[in-house]
């Protein structure tokens, strides 16, 4: 109301018909009449309960009354410059603004003003429609989708609402850090276009939509720069078809990883329960073979009579039959059949110690003996043999008269010392091929603690990569080559499991060497041990 003028200069009061009087004060909305002079002339029982005055109150006085400060101060000035130009800037058209109250509070309100001109008097009349209950929806409306989005926000998936044609609707703070898009870019958008790598089309949403069935999609697989992630997609239509659907999508990467890690776990103890039954059958046949070896180098020794006996009843010169076996080199043979059974007899004793499943049970180990298995087995193991040559490596041994005693897991242990070997070993061979190829291993006094290290001269590795060398999974190794589990392993069985620490010192071009130290009376963890950490 505050540019309610007329160019008229009447100042006459406003009729009172009886019928004008019954329309005025039967209408729904607030009306209110004021001269050219901007007086009050005319105040409806609907004005006088939306103001609180009585309309004796208002009667006579300026329309500014019933306008907070910010209107009321120009209106009087609204009054003249319409006077004299005629240009509108309410009047025949109207808008919202705010009334005040007899008791000083303010309500919204929707003004209509219309410019009423009749023989003798020139006036305004204005419609106040109060719109503090609509007002008040909006604020609960508004606080309601607030509270939405907050909650979506909150998930740690990302949630995206679509309209039965697949155009998003609702944006949560998961779907702008997958996208890259904040809600005001992705809103009307259709869910296909942003996000084209989840493989789910306009027509697949619309099906689903139309036919009210959930859809679920597991195990998308995304490519990126930092390896293939994983993807869970579950589209739950509303309740009304034509509302639209609620899509989410899950991070599953680490469970799918744990869950491939975990058939990695089954299939290895089935070939480790595969290969102990087949070392224990093994042994039969090389324990023949050992005996065999063994009986003929003794049957044909001149030293015992019952090989004499049968040669003089044969009339055969042993000597001279012994000159012809050796000038045939069959001896050497027969010494060649006796150290291949004991290697061979060898390599299935390691094997059937390390697929024995350990109880963490500490016993007294010497840390040298220990490297010693550790590098026959690395010596036998068919990756290291085909694809790297473990044999080609040197291998240079310090610390080998040091007091090595420690209480610990041997298989535990041992487990570490092989994954660092085949590390070193694929590290040198592949990047490209270190030129003599070397491994350093040692183990150090320290009083009442053991340092074991394994040094190589491979091509090292940048501090970035080192920083995150016992993580969970990560890995630099190509794709279907390494899990990235071996070192986060280690790490746990040495630091969890012993008590002790490892690290990692290296620097690209310059080698890499990782230093182990363990107490020499350790204690196994969990309910076993006699204390915890």
């Amino acid at each position: 109301m505050d540019c309610l003028v007329n160019k008229s200069k009447s100042s006459r009061s406003w009729t009172d018909d009886p019928l004008v009087h019954s329309i005025v004060e039967n209408v729904a909305d607030g009306v209110v009449g004021i001269g050219t002079d901007g007086y009050i002339e005319l105040f409806n029982r609907v004005a006088e309960r939306l103001f609180g005055y009585q309309a004796g109150e208002v009667l006579g006085r300026n329309v500014r009354m019933l306008m907070p400060t910010d209107y009321s101060r120009d209106h009087d000035e609204h009054l003249r410059r319409y006077g004299e130009t005629g240009a509108r800037h309410i009047i025949g058209i109207g808008r919202e603004v705010v009334g005040r109250r007899k008791d000083g509070s303010t309500f919204p309100m929707y003004l209509s003003v219309g410019e009423v001109s009749q023989p003798g008097f020139d006036g305004f009349i204005g419609i106040v429609h109060d719109l503090s209950s609509q007002k008040a929806a909006e604020r609960e409306l508004a606080e309601a989708g607030d509270l939405l989005q907050s909650i979506l926000d909150s998930m740690p998936s990302t949630v995206v609402g679509v309209d039965a044609d697949g155009r998003v609707t609702h944006w949560n703070r998961g779907a702008r850090s997958e996208s890259g898009l904040d809600a005001a870019q992705a809103m009307g958008r259709a869910f296909a276009d942003i996000f084209p790598f989840l493989r789910l089309g306009s027509a697949d949403i619309v099906r689903a939509v139309h036919e009210g069935k959930p859809l679920r999609k597991e195990r998308v697989p995304i490519p990126g720069d930092g390896g293939t992630r994983y993807l869970d997609l579950m589209l739950y239509p509303l309740c009304h078809p034509s509302s639209g659907a609620v899509i989410r999508t899950d991070d599953v990467t680490e469970r799918v990883r744990i869950e491939e890690m975990m058939v990695q776990t089954e299939k290895m103890m089935s070939v480790g329960g595969l290969a102990a039954g087949m070392a224990h059958e093994i042994n039969n046949p090389l324990g023949t073979v050992a005996q065999g070896c063994q009986n003929l180098e003794r049957r044909l020794s001149g030293d015992l009579a019952e090989n004499l006996r049968v040669a003089d009843e044969l009339g055969l010169d042993l000597d001279r039959m012994r000159e012809y076996l050796s000038r045939r080199g069959i001896p050497r043979f027969v010494e060649g059949m006796r150290e291949a059974t004991e290697r061979a007899s060898r390599i299935v004793s390691d094997m059937l110690a390390y697929s024995r499943r350990s109880t963490s049970s500490f016993v007294p180990v010497r840390l040298n003996q220990l490297i010693d298995t550790a590098l026959r087995l690395a010596g036998h193991d068919y990756d290291l043999k085909k694809s790297y040559d473990f044999r080609r490596i040197e291998i240079v041994r310090e610390g080998t008269d040091s007091p090595d005693e420690v209480l610990c897991d041997e298989m535990a242990v041992e487990q570490v010392l092989l994954n660092l070997l085949r590390n070193a070993s694929q590290a040198m061979c592949t990047h490209p091929p270190t030129p003599s190829a070397r491994i350093q291993l040692g183990v150090y006094d320290e009083g009442d603690w053991v340092r074991l290290g394994v040094a190589d001269n491979g091509p090292g590795m940048s501090e970035e990569v080192a920083r995150r060398l016992f993580e969970p999974f990560f890995t630099t190794k190509p794709v279907g080559i390494g899990t990235g589990l071996g070192l986060s392993v280690a790490y746990f069985i040495v630091t969890e499991q012993h008590r002790g620490t490892i690290s990692v010192e290296t620097s690209p071009g310059q080698g890499t060497r990782f230093l182990i130290r363990l107490p020499r009376r350790g204690k196994p963890y969990g309910p076993a041990g006699a204390d915890r950490r």
